[in-house]
């Protein structure tokens, strides 16, 4: 099977993570982010994740495409999610919090989606109608990353281990991750200890790498 993916992308990692934790074979794709092309080929749209089956056919949505992987061998390891509101909230709460941060560090990361001019160009556009400025939200990084670190005080206690969210593996360590892995990509973030014992334990356990090696 093949997945194309951006490597930024918190919906991406969801995708990727079943592949290490159950052993099943994968040719990853990393698409350039301004081919519209490819992706509407497969699904009809712009985005990413896709599961190109061993069938040929396509698969998109992150979570189905979790669901499916997990399944394949009749041995699902990923729990339901526990529908937990307080996990909801503190995601909703900092969703344009991380955008702030993080769009401006994507496209400026040596990732495989922007290896080129116009695939930059592309995602910044596009991003700059969300959030504004990019180099305005670069310059606003200190009073950010304050909040931020306030607001990973709050959701440490949320977890209920180092190894998972809910007391076992779900499919809310498979959300949470995926966003997670994203704040390692801000230079001198200050990561609360069990948080950041969390990120690690994933990142060993899917072979998905933080971006501490170009944090920025």
């Amino acid at each position: 099977m093949k997945l194309f993916v951006y490597d930024h992308c918190p919906y991406c990692v969801r995708a990727r993570m079943p592949f290490a934790m159950k052993n099943i074979p994968l040719e990853l794709v990393v698409l350039p982010n301004d081919d519209e092309a490819t992706p509407i080929a497969m699904i009809g749209a712009k985005v990413c994740p896709i599961l190109e089956k061993a069938d040929g056919s396509f698969l998109g949505e992150s979570m189905d495409i979790v669901t499916y992987l997990d399944e394949l061998d009749g041995k699902p390891i990923f729990a339901p999610s526990a529908n937990r509101q307080d996990l909801a909230n503190w995601i909703k709460d900092n969703s344009v919090l991380f955008r702030q941060l993080l769009y401006p560090r994507w496209v400026k990361a040596p990732l495989g989606e922007f290896q080129s001019q116009s695939a930059r160009d592309y995602f910044q556009n596009k991003k700059e109608k969300d959030i504004g400025s990019f180099a305005e939200a670069l310059a606003n990084t200190p009073s950010y990353q304050a909040e931020l670190e306030a607001q990973l005080l709050n959701l440490e206690p949320l977890l209920h281990s180092e190894q998972s969210v809910n007391p076992s593996l779900s499919l809310d360590d498979i959300d949470v991750f995926g966003r997670l892995r994203s704040i390692t990509l801000i230079k001198g973030l200050a990561i609360p200890a069990k948080i950041r014992a969390y990120i690690d334990y994933f990142s060993a356990k899917t072979k998905i790498p933080t971006y501490d090696h170009i944090a920025q």
